[in-house]
């Protein structure tokens, strides 16, 4: 039975040790084959990406720039510039007030270098400079070109700007944007030109590659346009030369594909060619990669590899060798020991025992492992779903055992202070139009990972993503440390930058007060949850704790809910622009004030509920109009006052529309256009009546009211107390009068009523309100 084994072993030694060489060598020959590829590809996707980056770097800063040059051209000044029938005297004042406004320009902007302001009719430079044709073939060579350029706007290769014309001149590269004056003209009506003239190594800059590696050492990228003219390189000899004749240059401005990479013979060497279109400024951005840079790598990884596969081949041909020679006979009774120990025990031992030990020994540790393994990773998975479950118990104030809980934080590898707690919860900003589920996840995983190691340098602490696509973080403190609620509010900002500098994302973090122990956690986050919906008032990317949220909010309801009286007189008086400025004041007021979320919320419902009266009361279809629950599930999807405010705006705007629409298709009638000129002739009158007209135009009372509210938009109550504010506004303006005689001269006759219902309709008494009227009139 021995020698059976025996000779079994040699040549399962035998065949493992041939194993072992075809194994290295069909791996040898498959890594060169499989690694490559997959290198090639990742290098390729990996510049493609780089170029994508730089072009999304130069559309932000072209972009940013060509905003600035628009800007520029509705300053009054420039306008006044290109008149050319400006006195002598004041175009030199307005000169130098253009001048300032060019300076301010170039101070706030750290990529321009100058800007040159040109009229064509007057043939001179906003400095006073008169032009001649040599001086226009040198620096402004752009004036006669662009005076023919059919377009609005050109972004110019770089070119050489004289700063001195001495002996040794000095000179700085410039990219320059050309835009004309007027911005949109017909044919001819061209007046002048306006030349922002950008610093080329700060654009160059922008074209580097991002890991830090200098462009010789893994790569060129260099810019051109659309005809060939080197826009931005390396090498500043060729910066503004035609090198289109070139083959990759020719195919990289292809019209036919705005982006991708192929390869090509470059200077003699095999390179993988990557280039993408700037549709901004109709620039190519190009790299090219010298395939020997990809080469040099995969041939020092090749040799490294079949070094290694070559010293284990050896080494392990010699282990088994010494293994087979020196430990057969112990390892064979050792063998045999342990199975008849395993056979013993029913337990272990698998079914139909056979002549073969070794056989028999490797189905039973098979059953081990297999057995072992299957429960590790059930542990493995089960663990962060644990972690999970526990730490939401705690945070939603389950009913648990909590001094269980401190085992089971054990066994997960939770470590927490037993007492002193301060829950928060973060959340991106923008989430919902920035990322898809996916990435959510992913971020949070990162933010989690990030908040773990943050919280332990100041204290110990655990982070969990939840359900909503949100992250609950939970920091504990040792037991008499007096400034926890300061170095928690310190980790949530290191937190916010860290995510912030590194994600190139922005975070809101909401934090609760400090709990003294583990069975109030719930108390903590809750407060925590209240904090982060302050987001919506006090905007993203901050730390927001209970100091900033906590203060008594009534007193400003009702002066808020007052402002909206204005908005809807402009949406009677179809003034669009006006409702647009008052709607920008009342968010403003809502930022200034830190009105509660839901309160905020509460005010912009109540002000579409206004205004749905409104389109009510001039007839609109009310199935133009959208109904209180369809308002409701709109407002609370916006998490930001910008979002509420373009919301606000886009409704009041269409319902406007619908009034005009309305107003549109129906012409008053001569009756109430007699009646409204009665009214306005007759307001001061006391004794002024929906009877008194009815009985003066020979109609009945009901006739004439239904009328009136349908074509003047308003019953007659309303239309007669708002024009007698309106009067009453003006004689409190333009005149010193006392308040009982303005009443009479409105049609008061007692000045009580008078007060009362000016304080309803404008929350101030006549006193007050013209007071303020005075007080506005100093400060201007």
């Amino acid at each position: 039975m021995g020698a059976i084994r025996n000779s079994w072993m040699k040549k399962t030694l035998t065949g493992l040790l041939l194993l072992l060489i075809l194994t290295v060598a069909v791996s040898g020959i498959s890594f060169y084959l499989i690694f490559t590829g997959s290198l090639k590809e990742q290098l390729n996707r990996t510049n493609m990406e780089l170029v994508k980056q730089v072009e999304h770097k130069l559309a932000l800063v072209l972009q940013s720039i060509d905003n600035e040059a628009v800007q520029l051209v509705q300053y009054e000044e420039v306008k006044k510039f290109f008149d050319e029938y400006l006195p002598p005297g004041e175009r030199t004042g307005n000169d130098f007030r253009v001048g300032n406004h060019i300076d301010r320009m170039i101070r706030s902007d750290s990529y321009l270098f100058s800007i040159d302001v040109y009229s064509y009719k007057q043939n001179r430079l906003v400095s006073g400079d008169i032009l001649t044709d040599e001086r226009k073939l040198e620096d402004y060579s752009w004036i006669s070109q662009f005076e023919r350029y059919k377009g609005y706007s050109s972004w110019l290769p770089a070119r050489p700007l004289y700063i001195n014309q001495s002996n040794s001149p000095t000179y700085r590269n410039v990219v320059t944007l050309v835009r004309t004056y007027p911005l949109i003209h017909s044919e001819g009506a061209r007046q002048g030109a306006i030349a922002f003239n950008i610093k080329e190594e700060m654009l160059h800059a922008l074209i580097q590659n991002t890991d830090g590696v200098s462009g010789g050492e893994r790569g060129l990228t260099f810019v051109v346009d659309r005809s060939g003219q080197v826009v931005l390189h390396t090498d500043k000899s060729k910066l503004g030369k035609d090198i289109s004749q070139y083959t990759h240059i020719a195919k990289a401005l292809s019209p036919d594909s705005p982006e991708g990479f192929f390869a090509e013979q470059v200077d003699g060497q095999p390179s993988q060619v990557f280039y993408t279109e700037v549709p901004y400024a109709g620039w190519r951005i190009i790299r090219i990669v010298p395939d020997i840079q990809v080469n040099n790598q995969l041939t020092a990884v090749r040799n490294t590899f079949f070094a290694i596969a070559g010293g284990i081949l050896l080494l392990s041909a010699a282990v088994a060798l010494i293994l087979g020679r020196w430990t057969f006979q112990p390892l064979n009774r050792f063998l045999q020991s342990v199975s008849a120990k395993v056979s013993s025990n029913p337990h272990y031992a698998p079914a139909g025992r056979g002549k073969d030990d070794l056989q028999f020994l490797e189905d039973t540790f098979e059953n081990l492992m297999s057995n072992s393994e299957t429960l590790r990773k059930q542990m493995r998975e089960s663990q962060p779903i644990l972690k999970w479950q526990l730490i939401m118990e705690l945070l939603s104030d389950y009913k648990m055992n909590f001094t269980n809980a401190r085992q089971y934080m054990d066994m997960l590898g939770i470590n927490l202070h037993p007492n002193r707690f301060i829950a928060m919860t973060a959340d991106y900003d923008g989430k919902k139009e920035s990322m898809s589920e996916r990435d959510l996840h992913l971020y949070n995983y990162a933010l989690c990972n990030v908040a773990e190691e943050l919280m332990q340098a100041e204290g110990k602490g655990v982070a969990i993503e939840l359900e909503n696509g949100t992250c609950a973080l939970l920091i504990s403190f040792e037991e008499g440390d007096r400034d926890a609620e300061v170095r928690a509010v310190a980790v949530a900002e290191l937190i916010k930058s860290y995510v912030e500098e590194n994600f190139k994302r922005t975070v809101t973090i909401g934090m609760g007060g400090l709990v003294e122990s583990m069975k109030d956690i719930h108390l903590s986050y809750k407060q925590a949850l209240d904090s982060i919906a302050y987001r919506l008032a006090l905007g993203g990317n901050m730390v927001i704790t209970l100091e900033d949220v906590q203060h008594d909010q009534s007193p400003h309801y009702y002066k808020l809910m007052s402002m909206t009286d204005s908005f809807m007189d402009s949406m009677k008086l179809l003034e669009a622009e006006k409702l647009q400025a008052q709607i920008q004041r009342w968010f403003e007021a809502l930022a200034q004030y830190n009105i509660s979320p839901e309160m905020i919320r509460q005010l912009n419902m109540q002000c579409l509920m206004k205004a749905a009266m409104i389109l009510n009361e001039a007839g609109v279809d009310p199935d133009k109009i959208c109904l209180p629950e369809d308002v409701r599930e709109a407002l609370n999807q916006y998490d930001s006052l910008e979002g509420l405010q373009h919301y606000l705006v886009q409704v009041l705007s269409a319902y406007m529309e619908q009034i005009r629409f309305k107003r549109s298709n129906r012409e008053k009638s001569d009756l109430i256009l007699r009646v409204l000129d009665y009214i306005q002739g007759n307001y001061s009158r006391a004794d002024l009546s929906l009877n008194l007209l009815a009985e003066e135009f020979g109609v009945s009372v009901s006739h004439l009211s239904k009328v009136f509210k349908e074509q003047a938009e308003s019953n007659f109550i309303d239309y007669l107390m708002g024009l007698r504010l309106a009067k009453a506004k003006q004689l409190l303006e333009e005149t010193d009068g006392k308040v009982r005689d303005i009443a009479e001269a409105v049609g008061y006759s007692n000045v009580n009523s008078f007060v009362r219902i000016f304080k309803k309709l404008t929350a101030l008494t006549p006193s007050e309100y013209r007071e303020r009227k005075v007080r506005r009139d100093e400060t201007q």
